[in-house]
């Protein structure tokens, strides 16, 4: 399958974790606070990265509850054997976002959030949001500081008072020894 994407509408959805049986069903480890975002999907891209990813088309999608979270088994056309899945470990598995789901107007990609501009409640200048660490209670706000060493904010309604995309700015509450 050929088809021309640009690289910079894929987003990050999943990785490749192993096989799922002997037919080549593909299990992703999702990257995404609601894995039914992968029920949908008619194509992804796999690869290390967006550049790289070859285009599959997807031939069906099933959901499995685990321990540790649910888990996505794929199908996907062409790749009909453990072995050929075992050439995807560890590929990253990208989709276009306009190929997901809409989100709801309390949801945003990760993405959205790197270059906002961080201020405090009282309107001073923090930093500039430069990554977004996801940990297993919630995802951190890494804020590159001018002269100063990066700060680690929490995204979580204590410390978040604001997120404005439209802005472009995320506003914080700050507790003492947040920001030193």
């Amino acid at each position: 399958m050929t088809e021309q994407v640009e690289t910079d509408s894929l987003l990050l959805v999943g990785r490749v974790w192993r096989a799922h049986g002997l037919r080549g069903d593909v299990k992703v480890m999702p990257e995404t606070d609601d894995p039914t975002r992968f029920t949908d999907l008619r194509i992804v891209y796999v690869g290390s990265s967006p550049v790289s990813a070859r285009v599959l088309r997807v031939e069906s999608v099933r959901l499995q509850a685990t321990k540790r979270g649910t888990i996505i088994i794929m199908k996907l056309e062409g790749i009909d054997s453990r072995e050929q899945v075992d050439t995807l470990r560890r590929a990253n598995v990208f989709a276009r976002e306009t190929d997901l789901p809409a989100l709801a107007d309390d949801e945003f990609f990760i993405h959205d959030l790197i270059g906002l501009h961080v201020v405090t409640d009282k309107g001073e200048p923090v930093g500039t949001v430069e990554e977004v660490m996801t940990v297993p209670a919630q995802e951190i706000l890494v804020v590159s500081r001018q002269g100063k060493e990066a700060v680690l904010i929490p995204a979580v309604g204590e410390f978040v008072v604001e997120m404005d995309l439209d802005e472009r700015r995320i506003v914080v509450r700050p507790i003492e020894g947040l920001l030193d």
